[in-house]
């Protein structure tokens, strides 16, 4: 089966309405915007600092390496090959490796190294983008897996370096060390 296969597949035995307008919305929300705005915020509150830094970091590597690639491999999306009516405006840029499901999964990794349980939850979520990516048509199986394995690479390299940095500072070690709700009860007691 190839990857066209696929998504034919799924275009002609998952589509309704309601896979349309979610989606819809994961194109939105995984977007650089929404999660470069959602990495700022977090870097407001003293306590969710280290988690804003590390998805904001991540999401700039992501995007460093990411974009370079794309012009390099130079890889047509799916509705170029096989001509199908889009529910979202058509990316001008290339499809190899997804940038949404890039930056949803270095939201969702950075999450999961703070927190498990909300952890969890975003990877539920960058995983529904993933699948988005093909349903909508716009990316290659290869591509979001791409993207998934990208980011992944970029939160652990960044971690890496936060920890290697701020090893030994008190206010940052308690975050490097362990999850941001232990981190917030320990503030708390």
């Amino acid at each position: 089966m190839s990857e066209l296969d696929v998504l034919i597949w799924i275009r002609d035995n998952m589509s309704s309405a309601a896979m349309d307008a979610a989606s819809e919305a994961a194109d939105l929300l995984a977007g650089g915007a929404f999660t470069y705005a959602l990495s700022l915020l977090l870097l407001i509150p003293r306590r969710t600092r280290p988690l804003g830094v590390l998805m904001l970091l991540s999401e700039a590597l992501c995007d460093l390496i990411g974009g370079p690639l794309k012009a390099v491999t130079a890889r047509d999306r799916p509705f170029e090959d096989y001509p199908v009516d889009l529910i979202i405006s058509r990316p001008s840029d290339y499809s190899f490796p997804s940038g949404h499901t890039a930056n949803a999964f270095a939201l969702a990794f950075s999450v999961l190294c703070f927190d498990r349980r909300y952890g969890v939850a975003a990877m539920a979520f960058a995983t529904f983008v993933a699948f988005s990516r093909l349903y909508l048509f716009v990316h290659w199986p290869t591509d979001v897996i791409a993207g998934a394995i990208m980011a992944a690479a970029c939160v652990f390299a960044v971690r890496s370096l936060m920890k290697s940095r701020l090893e030994g500072n008190r206010r940052w070690q308690k975050f490097l060390d362990s999850d941001v709700r232990s981190a917030i009860r320990a503030k708390r007691g």
